[in-house]
């Protein structure tokens, strides 16, 4: 038996037995493995910093819409209450003066009514330059079932409320849910006849008079609006009703 090449192959053998893998170990003093580390922490500390500022900016933004929101709230919304001296308890008194308006027999008379304060300023003595202006006339009621006797001199009320809505509903006397009623009454315009353009107001259920008014041949006047039937739906409107109207907030 050669002994040379049994020789050989005992000690292929042994190195095949004793041969074991070298794996590297983790060492917290390793270089690579700190720097690795630290990568993945200044990773992370990147996507908090951007959440982060994600976050301040909707808060900034929500910050900014709850302000408006607070300032429409605490500004609140204004509105006229036709035939009373004051408003009621729900809003305050801005002023309280004269229901006023176009010429209805005016065929340049301007549509909307005005509530003329008590205490008015002037900054020009009269104009007498002939017909180039227009002109304003006091309000009277022109209708005694509904409102006060024929040609009293019509009282307003400028009001506010806290409410930052208000809305006038015809065909009403009572507002629709989630809305507080202001007040209600009948609805009132210039006669359907009349040459001059008119609008539609909400005349208190209650009007009260000017005191010292009397009646004129001229000027605007408030009649009640009655409804006709043939376009208008009837039911549910009733021919010659007049109408109601409420004033709503909230």
């Amino acid at each position: 038996m050669n002994s040379i090449p049994f020789f050989n192959f005992y000690v292929v053998l042994t190195q095949v037995l004793c041969y074991q893998p070298v794996e590297k170990r983790l060492l917290l003093n390793d270089p690579d493995v700190i720097m690795n580390e630290l990568g993945r922490l200044q990773n992370t500390v990147a996507i908090l910093n951007t959440t982060v500022s994600q976050q301040q900016l909707r808060i900034s933004q929500q910050d900014a819409k709850i302000a408006v929101l607070e300032k429409t709230v605490d500004d609140g919304s204004t509105y006229t209450i036709w035939g009373r001296k004051a408003c009621p308890a729900s809003a305050t008194t801005l002023y309280s003066g004269y229901a006023a308006g176009g010429n209805n027999g005016h065929s340049g008379s301007a549509a909307e009514s005005l509530c003329l304060p008590p205490d008015p300023e002037f900054n020009r003595t009269k104009i007498t330059d002939g017909a180039n202006h227009a002109i304003i006339y006091g309000a009277e009621y022109w209708s005694q079932h509904f409102f006060s006797p024929n040609g009293e001199d019509v009282p307003c009320s400028v009001c506010h409320s806290k409410s930052s809505a208000v809305l006038m509903i015809p065909g009403r006397n009572s507002c629709y849910y989630g809305w507080k009623p202001e007040y209600y009454g009948y609805l009132a315009s210039g006669h359907y006849t009349d040459a001059g353009a008119s609008s539609y107001i909400c005349i208190d259920i209650n009007p009260e008079n000017l005191n010292g008014g009397e009646h004129a041949v001229v000027g605007r006047y408030f009649y009640p609006v009655i409804v006709q039937c043939q376009p208008l739906q009837c039911p549910p409107y009733h021919q010659n009703y007049p109408l109601t109207c409420v004033v709503c907030s909230k």
